[in-house]
C-alpha cells in the first residue's frame, strides 16, 4: 500500500498560531500555496472551528498552526496524498550532451573560496559567448554560482557542439518578468538538461532547482547533487549566506572551504541536512531541471541506492 501524507492547500495568505486558537500568540503570515500537514485538531470548546499544524520552514519555529474552518466557512482544502515514488536515475551515459560528474567537481576547486554577496557577483573564469566581471574580488550569489559551474563544465566538455549567450546569460540572472523559472528554462533549451516531470517529483542526482517563496519575491537558484529515498534528504549545493553557508558549499554542512570538496560520509543521516519536504514547503513555487551528468558517484550513494 502506498504511503500517505496529509496536506493543507491555502488559497489566501493566513495568520499563523503558537496553539490551535487564533487568541494564541502569532507567529507569523503563511504564504498562499501546499504545506505539509503535522496535526489536525478541533478549535478551543465553542468556537466551531478546526485548526492544522503546518510544516512552515521558513517561519522562525518551523511549523505553525492556521484555521482551516469557522462554521461554515473553508479557510483551506485538506486532503490525503501519495507520496512520489524515487525518480528514476538515469544514467546519461549513452547522451551525447551528457558531462562526466568529475568535471563540476574538479571546477568546484576554483569556487570554493567565493562568498556570498547579493550585489558584488564576480565569476572565477570566462564563459563563451558572454562577457562577465571577472575575481577577484571572490563574491558571487546564487545564480553566478550556478551559471559559471554548469556552463564551464558543458563548453569544456562539448567546445562549439555547446553554445551560449547574452541571452542564455539573461535567462540564468532572472532578468525578464516573463519567466519565473528562467535558469531552468536556459538550462533545457542549452541542452544541458531534461525538464522535469514536474515541480513536485523526487530529484534526480544533479538537479537545477529555480524556487520562489512567493512569486518574484525571495527566489533562489541552487543544485541538488543527489537524494536519499529512504530518508527523503537531500544534498543541496549553492551559494547562500544561510543554512550554516557564507558562500559556496552544502546546505545544513557547511561552506566548501571550511569543509572540503568531498561530501561527507552518510550525509544523509545528519539532522542539519534539509529534507525534500522542507525543499517544497519552503520554495512554494519551483522548477526543476535534471543536469545531463554521467559516471555519478560523488554523492556515495550508489546508482540503484534504494
Amino acid at each position: 500500500m502506498a504511503e500517505t501524507y496529509r496536506v493543507a492547500k491555502l488559497p489566501i495568505r493566513m495568520r499563523g498560531f503558537v496553539d490551535p486558537d487564533t487568541n494564541a500568540q502569532f507567529e507569523g503570515y503563511v504564504e498562499p500555496g501546499t504545506y505539509f500537514v503535522l496535526e489536525e485538531r478541533p478549535g478551543p470548546a465553542g468556537s466551531d472551528s478546526d485548526y492544522a499544524r503546518l510544516e512552515v520552514p521558513t517561519l522562525g519555529a518551523l511549523d505553525t498552526w492556521v484555521c482551516v474552518r469557522w462554521r461554515t466557512q473553508q479557510y483551506a482544502t485538506l486532503a490525503s496524498q501519495e507520496k512520489p515514488p524515487p525518480a528514476v536515475r538515469l544514467s546519461f551515459s549513452d547522451e551525447p550532451m551528457a558531462v562526466p560528474e568529475e568535471k563540476l567537481v574538479s571546477l568546484l576547486g576554483g569556487m570554493s573560496e567565493f562568498r556570498y554577496d547579493l550585489d558584488q557577483a564576480y565569476y572565477p573564469w570566462t564563459l563563451p559567448g558572454i562577457r562577465v566581471p571577472l575575481g577577484p574580488p571572490s563574491f558571487n550569489n546564487c545564480c553566478t554560482f550556478v551559471e559559471a559551474l554548469t556552463v564551464r563544465a558543458f563548453a569544456d566538455v562539448h567546445g562549439d557542439s555547446f553554445s551560449w549567450d547574452a541571452r542564455r546569460h539573461r535567462q540564468m540572472m532572472i532578468a525578464s518578468s516573463e519567466d519565473l523559472f528562467s535558469p531552468v528554462t536556459a538550462a533545457v533549451e542549452s541542452d544541458m538538461a531534461l525538464l522535469a516531470p514536474s515541480p513536485d517529483v523526487s530529484p534526480h542526482p544533479w538537479t537545477l532547482i529555480q524556487g520562489w517563496r512567493a512569486p518574484w519575491r525571495s527566489g533562489h537558484t541552487f543544485l541538488i547533487v543527489d537524494h536519499h529515498p529512504a530518508t527523503d534528504k537531500v544534498l543541496v549545493l549553492e551559494s547562500n549566506s544561510a543554512y550554516g553557508l557564507d558562500g559556496v558549499g552544502f546546505r545544513g554542512i557547511g561552506n566548501l572551504r571550511d569543509k572540503g570538496l568531498q561530501p561527507p560520509s552518510e550525509w544523509w543521516k545528519k539532522p542539519e541536512v534539509w529534507t525534500w519536504r522542507q525543499v517544497c514547503a519552503t520554495y512554494l513555487h519551483r522548477q526543476q531541471a535534471w543536469l545531463k551528468v554521467k559516471n555519478r558517484s560523488w554523492s556515495r550513494l550508489s546508482p540503484t541506492e534504494p
